[in-house]
């Protein structure tokens, strides 16, 4: 059977990758791996290079640019599924790498449209830990309980030219309204906006959760000035 294999290989650290996923990894001929340009290097391969021989494997870099302009990345998605497509009907076993978990805002999300349209081979996806997720373990605050309303949101809308704005996303007081904890992903250029609506809440600030250079503090007026990196989140907790 003609099969493309997904694992997400979490956060960062590579003791968090699952260990079904390490064996797809290891048992795979090919490896499918995002770039954002031609000239960097994909974390998802950095993540399994620290407990994975990729001797004699071949590894298949896919482009997918820095935009959410979807007019734009079209192609990209296209040129990832033909390549997909033309090492899997070759007879080898391929899979597809992604950091954190492959169906949360991944770059695989719309590769996987694709494959479900075209229907030329099936695909097996093994989930991985998401930053999220690592960031409530280093502060040990549960996510969810009992009849608590969860939501994981991005912190702005898209804009017209593909990038997100810096401004807060303006249903964000009616989510806050309906939740009990609420994860607010890419935020680190709406901190302020945030500080000023989170009456009723517990907030804190992460950044690059999961890896080695995590940073994880109090959501305060001081994170406003510092330069966050792209990988932020804010996780706020409704105070009871």
């Amino acid at each position: 059977m003609r099969r493309l294999f997904c694992v997400g290989v979490g956060p960062g650290d590579p003791k968090l990758l699952t260990i079904k996923g390490k064996e797809i990894i290891e048992s795979s001929e090919v490896i499918f791996s995002p770039i954002k340009s031609a000239q960097s290097e994909s974390f998802a391969l950095e993540i399994i290079k620290k407990i994975i021989n990729l001797e004699g494997k071949e590894i298949c870099p896919l482009l997918f640019p820095m935009t959410t302009k979807e007019e734009k990345l079209k192609p990209y998605w296209e040129k990832a599924y033909e390549k997909i497509r033309e090492k899997i009907f070759e007879g080898k076993k391929c899979v597809f790498i992604v950091e954190g978990d492959p169906l949360i805002y991944s770059t695989f999300n719309n590769v996987l449209e694709i494959i479900k349209k075209k229907q030329d081979f099936e695909v097996e996806i093994i989930p991985g830990i998401s930053s999220f997720q690592a960031m409530s373990a280093s502060l040990k605050i549960p996510i969810i309980d009992g009849d608590d309303v969860l939501v994981i949101t991005s912190a702005s809308y898209k804009e017209s030219s593909g990038c997100r704005t810096a401004e807060l996303r303006d249903d964000f007081q009616r989510i806050l309204d309906v939740s009990d904890t609420v994860f607010v992903m890419k935020a680190g250029r709406v901190i302020s906006q945030i500080l000023q609506n989170k009456n009723g809440f517990s907030a804190f600030f992460g950044e690059l959760c999961g890896t080695e250079s995590e940073f994880i503090s109090e959501l305060k007026p001081e994170l406003q000035n510092r330069k966050n990196h792209y990988f932020s989140t804010i996780l706020m907790k409704k105070q009871r």
